[in-house]
Parts: C-alpha cells; sequence; structure tokens
C-alpha cells in the first residue's frame, strides 16, 4: 500500500491552539461524522471493510466532512484507508463505564491497559487526530462512585495516553448530565447535546465555552431522529444545530450519525434512525443542509456571515513596548478582515518604537507626551476613522478572525461593546507559567454566559457612538483601570457589553517575578481612584463587589467545597457544578491589613510574650491561604513542580499585600475611602464535614427489567407503613434517602442500576450512617468532661479513658444496628418486588 496522505492540512498533526485548532500553520474546524460501530465481521469487526468502507468515506467527504468519530479502537489498516481519503480520524476507547469499574477488582487496570493498548497501536499515524478516551458516564453511576473518583481515573487515563504518544490530542466526550465532569488535563472540552431548538442550542453553547474556558469546544454528538420526527424536521434540526456551533465559535461539531446503520449490545439497533444516510446508503433530505453547513465551515470564521461590514479601528496604545510590538503588528498583519486599519498610539516612550512601527507601513504612527493610557486611548480614537474601536495591548498578538467575529458579536445582539478572553501562550520561563495562573492577571466578569460586566482593555470593541456618548476613557488612569471605569460608566449609561467567545487575543504575561509585582502595584493605585470614582463597587476592605462571575482558564471545574445539582435521585437531564463563594477569611488573611496587624503583634510580642501565639497563628493563616491558592491552580505541565509550586504560592502571598498596600496609600492621598458595608456571615464560610460512615452493600439482581426506581419507591412505602421518619433526595444530595428516627445517627440509602442486557440488571446499594448534631454535641462535652476531671489527675485517666471507651463503642453498635435494620428493610422489599435475588 502507498504511503497514507491526508488531504486537509497535509498530514501535519492537529494541535490545540487556544479557543481552537491548527493543523501547521492553518486553522482546523472539525467538521465529522460518527461512523459505526456495526455488526461484527469481516476484515475489520464492527467497521466496513473493502468496497463498502470505500464508498462510505466517499460519501463522508462528499458532504465536506473532514473527520469520523469512532466508538472502537479499528484495527490495523484502517486508518490507513482513511488517511487516502484525507479524513482525520478520532478514535474512542470503549471501556465498561456502565457498572462500577473502579470497586471490581480488576476491571480498573483492564481499562487502563485497554487505553494504553489503543494509543501504542496507532501512535504517529497522519490520519489520527486524537482519542476519546470516555463517553458518557452515566451520572448515576458517576453519583454512586463519586465525582470526584470519576474525575481522577479520567484523568489518570490521559496521562497513561500521554505517555504513549505526547503528540496525540486526548478529551472526554461529557454529556449535559454530568456537565461538571472534564478532566483538568484534556486538551479540548467536548460535550454531546441533543437540543432540537436553535435558540435553546445556541444558548447552552455559550454556556459550554464558558465551562470550556481557554480551551477548544467540540460538540462531540449531535443529530436526530428521522423515524421519530420525520425526515423534514430531522434535516431542519441538524441544519439549526451545525448553524448555533458555527455562530457559537465552536471549534467542531461531529454529526451523530453517518447511517441509521448500528450495532450495540450484540444486536442492530432499529428503534432509532440519527443517520444522514439510510442503511441502504440512501440520502436524506440532511444530506443536502448538512453538506451546504460543513461548505461554509471550510471558510472558517467566515462560515459566520456579516449583513454589514463595519469599519474598524485597531488601536494599539504603547509606552516603552518595542521588546513585544513587533509581534503584535504582524498578527494585525494577518488580519483576515475586509476593512479596518492599524493605529499605534506612542505615549512618549523613550525606546525605539517609532523605528520599529516605520517597518509597518500599512499603520498609523501617533506620537504624543507621555500622559498616561486613558490619553493614549482617547487620542486613537480622535485619530481613528472606524466605526468600531477595536483595543489591543502592545503584548498580545491577536487571532487572524479577531475582527470577524467582534463584527458578529455586534450584528446578532443589541450590544455597543464587545470582547472575547485573552489567552496566556505557552510561556517562555518558569516564572512565566507561575505569572499565568498567579492571582490579579486580566480576565473578563460576566453576568451571564453573553453578557459582560467588565471586560479587559486588551481585548475590547466599543461602537463609536458609545464611546462618544460617555466621553471616552477616563484621562486619571494613567496605567492601568481605565478598562474597569470604562466598562462601568458603559453600563450606567444602559449600554450592554457582550461576550463573545471565539474572538480570542493571545496575552503575554510578565516574564519576571519584579515585572509582575510591579504590574499589581499599578493596578492596585489605580484601585485607588476606582474607590473614588465608584465606591459603591467596593468593599468595606477595598476589594472590587462584582455582580458577575469572574472568569480565569476553565470554569466548572469541580472541587471539594462545589455542590452539584443532580436532580432527584440524580435523575436531572442538565446538572450542574456550583462553586460556593470564596471566604471572606481567605481573602482578608493575605491582605495588606492582616499583614500589618499580625507584624504590629509580632513586634509587641517581644516584650509581650503572650501576643506571640497570637502572631504566630495569624502568620500560619496567611501561609495557609496563600498555599490553598497556588495548591488549586494548575501550572503549564512543562513547568509543574515544587519549585514552581513554591514560586507561586510567593506571589499567592505578596501580590494581595502589595496591591492592596497600592490601594491603601492611594486612597488616602487621593482622599477617597474603600466603601461599603462587611458582610460577617460570609467570614468564615468553610466547607461543611462528611462526618459519616459508609458500612453496608447489597447487589440485587433482576432479570425481568427491574431497577432502582422500583425499589426505591417500595422502600418509600414500607418506610411509611413502619411509621420512621425518612426524607427524599431533593436534587442536591448524593443519596436516595435519609432514615432520621434516630436522635445520634441518621442512615442513608444510596443506589444505582447497572443494565447489563437482555432485562438484565444489577442494582447495588449502600448504607452509611451520619452523625447527627446531638451526637456531636455530646462528643464535645464528654471530651471535655474527661479533660477536666483528669486534669492534674492522672491516675483517673486510666478509667476516664475507659468510660470513652465504653460511650464510643456505644455510638459503634448503636449505628450498625441501624443500619442492619434498613438493610434488612431494603431485603426484604427487593424479594416481594420480584427481584430474582439479593447478594450481602
Amino acid at each position: 500500500m502507498s504511503d497514507p496522505v491526508v488531504g486537509e492540512s497535509g498530514s501535519c498533526r492537529v494541535r490545540v491552539a487556544g479557543k481552537f485548532f491548527r493543523a501547521g500553520e492553518e486553522k482546523f474546524y472539525i467538521r465529522g461524522l460518527t461512523y459505526g460501530p456495526f455488526s461484527p465481521g469481516g476484515e475489520f469487526p464492527g467497521l466496513k471493510h473493502g468496497v463498502e468502507l470505500e464508498a462510505d468515506l466517499a460519501s463522508i467527504v462528499a458532504t465536506g466532512a473532514n473527520t469520523i468519530r469512532l466508538y472502537e479502537s479499528p484495527p490495523e489498516g484502517f486508518l490507513d484507508v482513511c488517511a487516502e481519503h484525507g479524513i482525520r480520524v478520532i478514535v474512542g476507547v470503549s471501556w465498561p463505564d456502565h457498572v462500577d469499574f473502579i470497586n471490581q477488582e480488576g476491571l480498573l487496570d483492564s481499562c487502563l491497559e485497554k487505553l494504553r493498548q489503543a494509543v501504542i497501536a496507532h501512535r504517529g499515524h497522519p490520519a489520527l487526530l486524537g482519542y476519546f478516551i470516555g463517553n458518557e458516564i452515566s451520572a448515576t453511576i458517576v453519583r454512586w462512585l463519586g465525582p470526584h473518583r470519576v474525575k481522577a481515573l479520567l484523568e489518570e487515563l490521559i496521562v497513561i495516553g500521554r505517555r504513549e504518544d505526547p503528540h496525540a490530542l486526548f478529551a472526554y466526550a461529557n454529556y449535559p448530565s454530568t456537565e461538571y465532569l472534564n478532566p483538568e488535563n484534556a486538551d479540548f472540552i467536548a460535550y454531546n447535546v441533543y437540543l432540537e431548538g436553535e435558540e435553546e442550542f445556541t444558548r447552552y453553547v455559550a454556556r459550554l465555552q464558558n465551562i470550556a474556558g481557554d480551551k477548544p469546544l467540540v460538540i462531540s454528538e449531535f443529530g436526530a431522529d428521522s423515524l421519530a420526527m420525520g425526515m423534514n424536521d430531522q434535516a431542519r434540526v441538524i441544519a439549526s444545530g451545525v448553524d448555533a456551533c458555527i455562530h457559537g465559535g465552536v471549534a467542531g461539531v461531529l454529526v451523530f450519525a453517518f447511517t441509521d446503520e448500528w450495532h450495540r449490545g450484540g444486536a442492530d439497533v432499529t428503534g432509532w434512525e440519527f443517520g444522514v444516510f439510510t442503511r441502504q446508503r440512501e440520502k436524506k433530505p440532511s444530506y443536502d443542509l448538512l453538506k451546504s453547513r460543513f461548505e461554509r465551515m471550510k471558510s472558517g470564521a467566515g462560515a459566520v456571515k456579516l449583513s454589514q461590514v463595519p469599519r474598524i479601528s485597531v488601536i494599539i496604545c504603547s509606552y516603552n513596548g518595542s521588546a513585544t510590538l513587533r509581534d503584535c503588528l504582524e498578527s494585525t498583519a494577518r488580519l483576515c478582515y475586509p476593512d479596518f486599519e492599524v493605529l499605534v498610539v506612542d505615549d512618549g516612550s523613550s525606546d525605539s518604537l517609532a523605528d520599529l512601527v516605520s517597518g509597518f507601513p500599512e499603520v498609523r504612527y501617533i506620537y504624543q507626551e507621555h500622559a498616561g493610557l486613558g490619553v493614549a486611548r482617547n487620542r486613537g480614537a480622535a485619530e481613528a476613522t472606524g466605526e468600531v474601536l477595536a483595543y489591543t495591548d502592545d503584548d498580545c498578538v491577536v487571532d487572524e478572525d479577531w475582527l470577524h467575529y467582534l463584527a458578529a458579536g455586534f450584528e446578532k445582539n443589541e450590544f455597543s461593546a464587545v470582547g472575547g478572553p485573552n489567552i496566556s501562550p505557552l510561556p517562555v520561563n518558569r516564572t512565566e507559567a507561575c505569572v499565568a495562573v498567579a492571582p490579579g492577571t486580566p480576565a473578563h466578569v460576566l453576568l451571564d454566559d453573553r453578557i459582560a460586566e467588565h471586560l479587559p482593555g486588551c481585548n475590547l470593541a466599543v461602537t463609536r457612538e458609545a464611546f462618544d456618548a460617555i466621553g471616552g476613557f477616563s484621562a486619571e488612569y494613567v496605567a492601568a483601570g481605565d478598562d474597569v471605569d470604562f466598562c462601568w460608566r458603559l453600563q450606567d449609561a444602559g449600554f450592554v457589553i457582550g461576550f463573545s467567545p471565539p474572538a480570542m487575543v493571545w496575552h503575554r504575561r510578565r516574564i519576571s517575578v519584579m515585572a509582575y509585582l510591579r504590574q499589581q502595584i499599578g493596578y492596585g493605585r489605580a484601585e485607588a481612584i476606582l474607590i473614588g470614582e465608584h465606591p459603591e463597587r467596593y468593599g468595606m476592605m477595598g476589594g472590587a463587589r462584582w455582580r458577575g462571575i469572574v472568569y480565569c482558564g476553565n470554569r466548572g471545574e469541580l472541587s471539594l467545597a462545589s455542590r452539584i445539582y443532580r436532580g432527584v435521585f440524580g435523575y436531572a437531564a442538565f446538572q450542574a457544578v456550583y462553586a460556593p463563594a470564596e471566604s471572606d477569611f481567605f481573602r482578608i488573611s493575605t491582605g495588606v491589613h492582616w499583614v500589618m496587624v499580625t507584624a504590629f503583634i509580632g513586634c509587641a510580642g517581644i516584650f509581650l510574650s503572650p501576643l506571640l501565639p497570637a502572631a504566630l497563628l495569624m502568620g500560619c493563616c496567611t501561609l495557609f491561604s496563600a498555599l490553598k491558592q497556588s495548591w488549586r491552580s494548575r501550572i503549564d505541565p512543562g513547568y509543574a513542580g515544587p519549585r514552581s509550586r513554591a514560586i507561586l504560592t510567593m506571589l499567592c502571598l505578596a501580590q494581595p499585600v502589595l496591591r492592596g498596600a497600592a490601594r491603601s496609600l492611594g486612597a488616602v492621598h487621593g482622599g477617597s475611602a474603600p466603601r461599603g458595608p462587611f458582610r460577617p456571615g460570609n467570614f468564615l464560610r468553610l466547607p461543611k464535614p462528611a462526618l459519616g460512615k459508609r458500612v453496608g452493600r447489597l447487589q440485587i439482581w433482576s432479570e425481568k427489567g427491574l431497577g432502582r426506581d422500583l425499589l426505591l419507591a417500595e422502600t418509600t412505602l414500607s418506610l411509611q407503613r413502619s411509621g420512621l421518619a425518612f426524607v427524599l433526595d431533593n436534587g442536591w444530595k448524593d443519596w436516595d434517602l435519609e432514615v432520621k428516627n434516630d436522635p445520634l445517627w441518621r442512615v442513608q440509602l444510596t443506589t444505582v442500576t447497572e443494565y447489563h442486557g437482555d432485562d438484565q440488571c444489577l442494582t447495588r446499594a449502600r448504607f452509611a450512617s451520619k452523625a447527627t448534631g446531638l451526637n456531636l454535641v455530646l462528643n464535645v462535652v464528654m471530651a471535655l468532661l474527661l479533660v477536666a476531671f483528669a486534669w492534674g489527675h492522672s491516675h483517673r485517666l486510666v478509667w476516664l479513658g475507659s468510660i470513652y471507651l465504653i460511650w464510643w463503642g456505644f455510638l459503634e453498635i448503636r449505628h450498625r444496628q441501624l443500619v442492619a435494620s434498613l438493610s434488612t428493610l431494603v431485603t426484604n422489599v427487593a424479594r416481594d418486588a420480584g427481584f430474582n435475588r439479593v447478594d450481602l
């Protein structure tokens, strides 16, 4: 066979580049269809081969697709055939994710080994785009196993795969019912989404873009069932869905499926017809509409049609920024937009800025005596000829489609200002890698998925009308803070600010510790001015009170303090993670006021020794808060390690002190002071500890398709007949019901059903006990009494310790009795309801 050849962008490996993919230097938009699995047999088990495969791939290429998604790892030779047709392949690695894959002996190791063998088999193939290391793990299975454990497994799978093929892309195909389950080390974020309305799909894509953060978003499955809704409605749904993906700036879309022929669970699926082709490979009406959308996607951002093309003035203000300005201007030369101009406003630089700009004849150079950033931005606007003013910084590199996506944001919404994410490029050294995730870096603040409260000035476009209406930027801001003031004044005047996820720029972070700290001091001085201009937007301690959510990197990530809304018994179709508000304690304990008080008490402790423990405790609180913030930040893998973590911790300690000091000194000098009430209710907001024990399991088999719904319904009735007090899951719990008739213990029941085909169902039941408030109080009282009686009387320790052991033994026996009682009740219920077997 001749060497494989991949058509689009040659044989270059596809890589991640911000919110998009690139193959070589060209953007690569995934336009794809899912393929298979089919009936086993033949040269490629589960896949077509020979003439049938050649015909299928030719039909796929005819739709305009450049990618197929497989659900099984293909055998040797399959990718060669795909390469000859110019098709990239995303390989799915299937494993038994419908069962308890963590606790069953040997199952987890086999999953890891299966992925490793699949990656080794296809390593380096030119047709390989990447791998899906899992697909739609059931929400009830995730609830049963625990989302943190499942997420850790997915991340381990990616680590193993990347170890075998460092250049391949890895992701997990998620779905809305486990929206929160995104591996942090995935190369891109992928979701299977089935929504029939274009507006609903558009809104959900906007939400997913914010969950994806700085990573590309791929819709890994989307389609409609022509058997249920008819072929014409199927075509409409597919066309509107792809349109929503195009306008939402996704990096790729995979339509489910190529054909109605589909094999699953040992049998052909005949109750669904999601294919663009019938089983006999006849085109459906959806074929032509899909082909037209894929043809549009070949033009990249040009797929988003503009009815009007406003003239846009790109304004770059620079003060001694020649070290980074060249890269910025070179990126503006690559902009793909028909009507724009580029202006560089030199704010009195002392370096060779004018000579540098002279090498770009299409750029207008404007010089002014040094007057500050706000004045420079206004000077650029005064000289500009565009209907839209687009601002970026001299240390940014703009995406070639930046202006197109900004213009689309204005056209399709009632926005007066639009901006997108500013993404940190790959760091050039360890310090930049740490600064990129350190506190205080520029970030956008969103009121919802599409409307912003604040956009950084490095990626901010505004209409001329809105700019003039509020009088432009304030001249008071000489280095920072001008964009915050500008956005707040826009909103106060009734204008709406929009957010466009694909309108991205690369924003280089500071590459030295001193440069970063100087930047934060500048931010603090700017905040002193902002406090005087907008006192209602600042709290008592001087921190900004955003009405929206500050977005940095990836949102929707799980933390130990996260709460998940799963719906009753874990059945909600859209399950979201809610991060609690950050405790004021963690913010205040690293602030300048806290540190000053700690230092004062420490100095006083030199003369009054009892004060030293208080100073030490306060210092430990500061260090703990910095360590906590450092630990939660994900440093670039190329620089991760103890040394980087130590640098980041130091930045987390220094940044709030220096920025707060600059803010406070500026506020005093400027005659303004922090405003707003203090909220004591948020001062010690800490995660609630889970004080409980898991002490029992049942395995309940059924050969008649009976599952947890029947078991829970019958258990509820039995508890009611027994007169036992209980509560059911309200959608926020990780258990199904809780029996609460005992004053010392609550007993919880959690269930999950595994489906093994042919009406074979295994329902797992888990029992756990949780201490009540009275139980905790009695334990504390008992401990205090023991300490009081034993103080100064060491001979009492033995018999007092014996008393406590008796008390502890009573509690242990009591909770086991309660668990055994509920376990017996569930066992009897299962047998009476017609389940076949109950195993311990």
